[in-house]
């Protein structure tokens, strides 16, 4: 691979993983309003059309209790990969450098003697990592991208390493793996060598692969779906944030549309017009910045939700679904198909009273302006 390919490619591989790396950095910090001020117009430009918002969705849960063990521990572990996944790169690193500046030739000591290209690894652990973190679209997408796109120079670099050991580095070769330890061979198929048909080839595997991965994502999302606490009723959903039992989240639902402030203000929000809504239940001492439901006090910039909180405090969130579709649709359809929310009211509930305490009027966006974040 020449270095002018190198310059442009490997640049380009981690820029997109860059850029997402640096949203999740923001969205814990007193900086976001900044950084989405550059980098929101972007993500609202897919988000506003309902044929490219899903672009901008998440297909994993990312601030709400499942009952699934494995689903709640995505975020964790995805953490946790990031953090093995930047140890490998230094390490990888530090050997390459090492040889280099020794001018002992090829790298095929330590970690290079189980596995040809660690840093790639490395980088591909890490991006699942980002992924996991923060399971939008378009990451998912460039995830699936760059990983073709480290394939494809860890290839170029073999290419110029067998011009330039010759013997030793074939042999070498022959001993170990590309990506996967063990005698594990990834073969992609097989391109024509030039022209416009090497060109087409690669396009449609590209296109083929993307298919496959994104169709993953959104099974992954109806399956996310089917686990969360959610009741259904002819046009609304109402999603729990904490794992609730369906007859609790029935409860304290029916509790804050049975008061008559409510229902003023839903009546005259809806001003004879028949809508789809999209709710909420959090508990009253859990603060969520991906929701539009209040301000978020100062000292918070993430996720806090307590475990250990009063069970009979909730606040009631109700908004108005924009959905992608003019027709009727009704139980998890709801959620599938709604891009954006209209915020309308806030209800705290006492559930041991069985009454409203007050109805608040939530903030029109969240914390960090009208930037598409997660439905659940």
């Amino acid at each position: 691979m020449s270095d002018k390919l190198k310059k442009i490619f490997t640049p380009a591989a981690w820029l997109f993983y860059l850029v997402i790396g640096i949203e999740i950095l923001y969205m814990i910090s007193p900086f976001a309003v900044y950084y989405y001020s550059t980098y929101g117009p972007s993500l609202n430009f897919l988000h506003n059309s309902p044929a490219t918002a899903w672009l901008t969705s998440f297909f994993l849960p990312h601030y709400v209790e499942t009952s699934s063990f494995i689903l709640n521990s995505v975020h964790a572990t995805g953490e946790v990969l990031i953090f093995v996944g930047f140890a490998f790169f230094f390490i990888g690193a530090g050997q390459i450098y090492f040889y280099k500046f020794t001018k002992r030739g090829a790298v095929t000591r330590g970690i290079y003697n189980v596995i040809r290209h660690p840093q790639y690894v490395a980088l591909a652990i890490m991006g699942l990592g980002l992924l996991m973190v923060w399971p939008r679209f378009t990451v998912l997408i460039m995830f699936v991208s760059m990983l073709l796109v480290y394939y494809w120079l860890a290839s170029k670099e073999e290419q110029e390493c067998e011009e330039k050991f010759g013997e030793s580095y074939l042999a070498y070769k022959a001993e170990t793996s590309m990506f996967i330890p063990g005698k594990f061979s990834l073969k992609l198929p097989v391109f024509p060598k030039t022209g416009i048909k090497r060109f087409a080839f690669g396009l449609g595997f590209y296109l083929m692969v993307l298919s496959v991965s994104v169709g993953a994502g959104f099974g992954l999302r109806a399956y996310s779906i089917s686990k969360l606490a959610v009741h259904y009723s002819e046009n609304s959903a109402t999603i729990s944030t904490d794992f609730l039992s369906e007859k609790e989240v029935r409860t304290i639902l029916e509790i804050a549309l049975a008061d008559p402030g409510v229902q003023g203000r839903l009546h005259e929000a809806a001003n004879g017009s028949v809508d789809t809504y999209l709710n909420y239940i959090v508990p009253t001492e859990w603060y969520l910045p991906d929701v539009p439901l209040e301000k978020i006090p100062q000292g918070f910039h993430g996720h806090h939700q307590p475990e250990d909180y009063d069970r009979n405090l909730y606040k009631v969130l109700i908004t108005k679904a924009k959905l992608t579709t003019d027709r009727v649709v009704e139980g998890s359809d709801i959620i599938k198909k709604t891009f954006g929310r209209e915020p309308l009211l806030v209800a705290r509930i006492d559930k041991a009273k069985g009454e409203v305490i007050r109805i608040e009027t939530p903030p029109p966006h969240v914390r960090w302006g009208d930037i598409p974040t997660p439905l659940f």
